[in-house]
C-alpha cells in the first residue's frame, strides 16, 4: 500500500498531465491556472446609490403571505404541539409544512412579479 502522500503526488501529476493535454486540445492561449475564475467584481445595481444594499423584496412578502395562510400556520403549529408532547417519538408534520409552504409559495409568487422590472 502506498503512503497517502504518495498517492497525492500521483494523482495531481496525473490532473496536471490531463490539465495540459486539454489546454492543448481546446489551444488556448493563456496558461491553465485554478484561480483564474475566482476573482469577480462585485455588481454594483445601478439604480442604488453607491454604498446601498440592494433590498430583497421577498423578505417583506413572506411575512405577508404567511399571516394570509394562517389556517395551515395553525394546523402546523398544532400538530407540533401534539408530535412534541408524544414520549415514543414517532410522528413528523412534514404533510402540515408542506401545505404551509405551498400557500406561502403561491402567495409570493403573485406579489413577487410586481416587483421585476
Amino acid at each position: 500500500a502506498l503512503p497517502i502522500s504518495e498517492l497525492h503526488s500521483i494523482r495531481s501529476r496525473s490532473s496536471d498531465v490531463s490539465a495540459a493535454r486539454f489546454v492543448s486540445a481546446a489551444g488556448m492561449s493563456f496558461s491553465y491556472s485554478p484561480q483564474f475564475f475566482t476573482h469577480f467584481p462585485k455588481y454594483h445595481a445601478p439604480h442604488l446609490k453607491p454604498g446601498e444594499e440592494h433590498k430583497d423584496p421577498i423578505d417583506e412578502i413572506r411575512p405577508r403571505c404567511l399571516a394570509s395562510c394562517s389556517g395551515w400556520l395553525t394546523e402546523y403549529n398544532n400538530c407540533v404541539n401534539r408530535i412534541s408532547s408524544r414520549t415514543d417519538g414517532k410522528g413528523d408534520c412534514k404533510g402540515q409544512f408542506e401545505e404551509l409552504v405551498m400557500c406561502q409559495d403561491h402567495c409570493v409568487a403573485h406579489e413577487i412579479f410586481h416587483h421585476v422590472k
